[in-house]
């Protein structure tokens, strides 16, 4: 089968780091460790799995902060996968084949596969306290390294590991744990964001957004404006401000529900100015330029991960109130004050769970299927790029360029290919 396989080795990740200024593009490039190759399709690695012919694999912001050599050499989350990665975790894709002990009926069904690694999915008994009570997506096993009957290396989910194949490829592996199937009258184009519509839905509920008149997503790329989608989808009523400096995302950010639209100036004093006059609070200012808000947002989602983004977060949300990390990224040098002197409530929200909703409990893929076949979460149109798998290295550079090319989700469509 033909799949993008990412083996960064020192001397390449080394050699990228210095050139990516004059020569960006070194970092799809093989000097990277980054090639479509032919390659074997992974076996099933007990009777309980199943393999799986890919229609639509997403191309995530993560994917794009290891290509793009954001994390440094000794980020935590490099415990956490193997080489050589065979990437893509965003998927739609069909079931071509069930091992025995898998219902035969799932041959042929459209799914997404929830794509986490955690303790049932690796054949660990008896599983970890996260995933025994549904935090599937805060495994204590995402470093075991054969650990299971599954014997699967480090690796937080399919595509950031050896073993099980991932979704920029033709086929993939899965446990049949992780199957959701797509409802009929969910299209493709749908269906392909269901991942970022999860991602974004578990952040959301996470929060406590019960005494909050407004909140900020910080970011409208594919997340932030996810975020705001699901905040409506899931009844919240106040006043949501999107503050994003790419203007061409205004139109979606209001049309999935936000009250306004922040571009705010490149200048410190200007940013803080706009923002609070939005939040209607005043502007402390210390030495050597440093600065805060008096007041500000009752909840803030920081959609994408930099450090200035947190920082802005911690400085911008009200006293008590709470910021939720939805963005994946390394903190770099953070300004705590916000943290003790207004009390801010910090919550990181990764991936999946099993969420509780309206008095139940439901796995998050399975509630944005809900939320879509409602009608309440139509995120559809975010799908603005797709390219076909031999044409990765412009879909990559679309995706790490989206202002350039106004894009917002970029994905990879296997459905023209022979046998789709």
């Amino acid at each position: 089968m033909k799949a993008i396989v990412y083996h960064a080795k020192p001397f390449g990740w080394l050699a990228c780091k210095a050139l990516g200024r004059l020569w960006p593009r070194c970092r799809t490039s093989r000097l990277a460790g980054l090639a479509l190759r032919d390659i074997p399709q992974p076996p099933l690695p007990t009777d309980d799995w199943v393999r799986l012919r890919t229609r639509m694999g997403g191309i995530c912001g993560t994917d794009l902060a290891i290509l793009g050599q954001q994390q440094p050499p000794n980020a935590i989350l490099q415990a956490f996968s193997s080489m050589p990665m065979l990437l893509g975790h965003e998927n739609l894709a069909v079931v071509e084949e069930v091992g025995p002990d898998v219902d035969a009926d799932w041959v042929g069904c459209r799914v997404c596969v929830e794509p986490t690694l955690c303790c049932r999915v690796r054949g660990i008994e008896p599983p970890c306290r996260q995933c025994r009570v549904g935090r599937f997506g805060t495994c204590e096993n995402f470093d075991a390294d054969g650990l299971g009957l599954a014997t699967l290396p480090p690796g937080t989910s399919i595509g950031y590991n050896s073993r099980t194949g991932g979704s920029w490829g033709e086929y993939f592996v899965a446990h049949s744990s992780q199957l959701v199937a797509v409802p009929e009258e969910l299209s493709d184009e749908t269906a392909a964001l269901t991942d970022p519509a999860a991602c974004a839905l578990h952040a959301v509920l996470r929060a406590d957004l019960s005494d909050a008149r407004q909140v900020a997503v910080i970011g409208t790329g594919v997340m932030g404006l996810a975020t705001i989608a699901c905040l409506r989808a899931t009844g919240y009523t106040g006043r949501i401000e999107a503050i994003e400096p790419a203007s061409y995302l205004e139109h979606p950010a209001r049309k999935l529900g936000a009250d306004s639209f922040l571009s705010l100036p490149p200048d410190a004093p200007g940013r803080f100015e706009a923002v609070a006059k939005a939040t209607g609070c005043r502007v402390i200012c210390s030495r050597f330029g440093n600065r805060i808000l008096s007041n500000g947002y009752d909840a803030t989602f920081d959609c994408v991960g930099s450090a200035g983004s947190f920082n802005d977060s911690l400085k911008w949300t009200a006293g008590g109130g709470q910021v939720i990390l939805v963005g994946t990224g390394h903190g770099g040098d953070i300004d705590l004050t916000g943290v003790w002197f207004k009390e801010l409530k910090i919550f990181g929200a990764y991936g999946r769970a099993e969420e509780n909703y309206t008095g139940r409990k439901v796995e998050t893929y399975r509630l944005v299927h809900e939320l879509m076949r409602a009608g309440k979460l139509n995120l559809a149109p975010l799908l603005t790029h797709t390219f076909a798998l031999e044409d990765y290295r412009v879909a990559l550079d679309v995706a790490m360029n989206k202002a350039a090319h106004e894009a917002i989700k970029v994905a990879i469509d296997f459905r023209t290919r022979p046998g789709a």
